[in-house]
This record gives C-alpha cells, structure tokens and sequence, in this order.
C-alpha cells in the first residue's frame, strides 16, 4: 500500500505589529518605554541648559560681603550733601566708589547716584523720625494703583517721583543711561522707595544687577510683590534684624504684603542668618510680629549688618542734613505739617 503523507502544517505568524507610543500594549512597549524615557531625560536636559542659560546670567547669590557694604552705602545716603559730593561722609564713603557723586533731593529724603563695582548705584534715604513713621504707617491706610504693576503705598510713590527726573538724569551724566546694569540700596523709608524706582527704572530700560534694602516697610500689595518678585528673582534681597518693628508696617490686615527673598539676621551678623525665600514668614522677621513691643527694640533698626544704618556715623561737612518736613502719607504728613 502506498506510505501515507503527513503534512507538516506550519502556522503562520502573524505579521508583526508597528505601533506608536502610548499605543501599544504593556507587553509589547519596552522598546517604545525606554525611548520615551530616553527622550524625557533628552527633554529635561535642555530644558534645564534653557534655563540655567536663562537665569544665571541675570542672578545673583546673597553675598555677606556685599550686604554689608551696601548698609555702609545706605547709611552714607544720611549724611549732608556736602559731605556725599565731596565723598568725606566717614566710614560709610566706601573709598571703591568713584567720584563724582550726585545727590538728588526729593520732597522728603534724599538719594545719590555714583559709580560702584563698574556699575551705577542709587541709595535712598530713609527717614530720621523712626518712631513716628512706625506709628502712622501703622493707622494710615494709602495704597494707589500703580501703572498696570498692582497697588503701591501712595507716600512712597511720592517721594520717588520727586526724585525720578534727577536720578534719571544723574544715572546718564555717570555714563549709565538706559541699557546699563544698575545696583540699587536703601535703608529704611528709603528701601521702599528704592524697589519701586528698580521696576520704573526697568520699564525705562535699565537692568538691575542686584539690590539689597535694610529694614524696610511693606511697600505695597499682594499684585505688586508678585510683580516685583518675578522680576527681580534672585537679584534681590531684603535683609531684616532681629525685632526691628519697622517691617511690620503697614499691616497686613490693611492689603499690604512683604516681598519674598528675605534674608534674617535675629543677632549680630557672626551669628549667622536665615534665608526666608516666601514673603510673611514666621521663620523670619514675622515671628516678632507684634509692634508695640517691638517698639522697645528700634535700635534694632538703625543697626543692619554691624553698620550704622541711620544718620549716625556720618563726618564731614554738616555732617548730616538739615532736618526736613517727614514723608507724606495720603493728605498727612509723617509728624510734620504739610509745606
């Protein structure tokens, strides 16, 4: 009889499957999962190249060094007129900032403007009569829109317009006109005057390297802290002392808010500080919240970074500025009457 034939049958595979990531079943995307994580590890990569690329050439560490001699430079902005243009104020005429020296009067304070570290610098000043602006700014209520920047304490405001035109015009006779780095300072009245000046100034063109202020009130609202703060990231810093009750007003309770980047000193500077990068921290200043006692302790105040920061210290001619009416705050003026 004849063999019978077996047929081997073989069965067909199936054709292999093209699939795209995110389509493919669990079992079968290995090679898909290893290039998609190749490719968010590419992603993040560049992502941060961007932003290092971005931000670092615009941002600054908080520097001890540099703090205190920008409180040396704050404080120097107490001393007479006399005395700034002819740069003989004392320990606080820092001999690394060149001559000349430009001095801007505003309605109640005063600013200079010089060359520091091959960069322009404005320190304002702030006010002699601690106690009393610490006790209106506690009751007197005035933020006023400002611009499309949010609301800013209209006092404030004020004393800046009265010294925008000068300081403009100084900042450009020092070869430093729209488009140079500028570094700004301020103690006191004068910090609060001296970061709305950094976001006009900006609006006009300059570019602010880094500023530091010294015990400095809240100078607006919530809109205009997130402004300023996007802005200025990790080019400014406020520095605040251990119960200065001067950072505690305006209040809160009255839709004031405190810029973000603060940097603490609860003792003397050897003793190290604490960075509060988020605005109102208890970390921070906010733990000595209560005012009226920390009234008891404004020497605290005049004393940032072991420096004079107020009108003492200062030689020369004059030695310190005849005393003038205090700031306005709406239809007020701080402890004066209105000129």
């Amino acid at each position: 009889s004849a063999p019978l034939e077996t047929e081997l049958v073989v069965p067909e595979r199936p054709p292999r499957r093209r699939c795209r990531c995110f389509q493919c079943p669990p079992c079968n995307s290995c090679r898909c999962r290893v290039a998609l994580a190749a490719g968010l590890l590419l992603f993040c990569a560049l992502v941060g190249l961007i932003t290092a690329w971005v931000i670092r050439p615009n941002s600054v560490e908080y520097s001890e060094d540099t703090a205190v001699r920008l409180a040396q430079l704050a404080g120097a902005a107490y001393c007479s007129r006399a005395a700034l243009e002819a740069w003989t104020c004392g320990s606080k005429c820092l001999t690394s900032v060149s001559k000349p020296v430009k001095v801007c009067q505003g309605e109640t304070t005063q600013a200079f403007v010089a060359r520091w570290e091959g960069d322009a610098l404005i320190s304002f000043e702030g006010t002699k009569s601690y106690l009393s602006m610490v006790q209106d700014l506690r009751i007197w209520k005035n933020l006023t829109d400002w611009k499309s920047h949010g609301k800013v304490h209209e006092g404030f405001l004020i004393e800046w317009e009265s010294l925008r035109r000068c300081v403009k015009d100084a900042l450009t006779s020092l070869s430093s006109p729209a488009g140079s780095h500028i570094k700004v300072t301020g103690h006191s009245l004068g910090g609060a005057v001296g970061v709305i000046a950094m976001v006009d100034l900006v609006s006009e063109g300059w570019l602010v390297r880094e500023g530091y202020t010294f015990g400095m009130p809240r100078p607006g609202d919530a809109a205009f802290a997130r402004t300023f703060d996007g802005m200025f990231f990790r080019r400014f810093y406020r520095v605040t002392h251990h119960m200065d009750p001067v950072p505690h007003v305006p209040p809160e309770e009255m839709g004031f808010q405190h810029l973000a980047s603060e940097v603490f000193y609860d003792a003397d500077v050897k003793r190290g500080f604490v960075r509060c990068p988020r605005a109102e921290d208890e970390r921070c200043a906010g733990k000595y919240w209560d005012v009226p006692h920390d009234l008891l302790h404004i020497s605290d105040h005049k004393d940032y970074m072991d420096q004079d920061t107020g009108s003492e210290g200062c030689e020369g001619a004059e030695k310190t500025r005849p005393t003038r009416p205090r700031l306005r705050v709406g239809s007020k003026a701080i402890n004066s009457k209105r000129r």
